[in-house]
């Protein structure tokens, strides 16, 4: 992810964004802009987090941004009440991603805005994500936007084939 990826909260302009929930017929528009970040596409993946948050909305957030009409942006977030022995109820960011065209425009700061405006209405305390070890420009942005290290660890396990 390159640093102009997503922008920094005291950057951005949000006057011309708009954020929406999510809607099914989305998918390409957010394949086509997480491929731009990740070099590759993963549309199964995104079709499944789409039906799940047309299912399971209460438990679901995914938001687009767009601007002018066009969707230049998306985040996907998942609700828990107790998951992994965490007692109040908490948020992961699943995913986020700005179209390399509309960056430094405040559409990273929009959606993390409406974000953070819908889990304080539903009593949320806690966001959490996870970022790749060396994904250093993911990491500041996080960090402009007032996360740090928690206090819990990450483990995993390689199954043996």
């Amino acid at each position: 992810m390159d640093l102009d990826q997503l922008e920094s909260p005291e950057e951005a302009m949000t006057e011309k964004v708009i954020v929406r929930a999510m809607r099914e017929g989305d998918l390409d528009a957010i394949v086509r802009i997480d491929a731009a970040s990740r070099g590759r596409r993963r549309p199964k993946y995104f079709e499944t987090m789409i039906e799940r948050n047309v299912k399971q909305a209460g438990l679901q957030i995914s938001m687009v941004a767009e601007i002018d009409g066009r969707i230049v942006g998306f985040g996907l977030g998942t609700l828990y009440y107790g998951a992994f022995g965490i007692t109040e109820p908490s948020a992961s960011i699943e995913a986020i991603g700005v179209d390399p065209g509309a960056r430094r425009q405040g559409v990273a700061q929009a959606l993390m805005r409406q974000l953070r405006m819908q889990l304080h209405a539903l009593g949320v305390t806690t966001m959490r994500t996870e970022v790749a070890w060396g994904d250093f420009d993911l990491l500041a942005f996080f960090k402009k936007e007032g996360f740090s290290p928690a206090a819990r660890l990450c483990l995993e396990c390689k199954l043996e084939d």
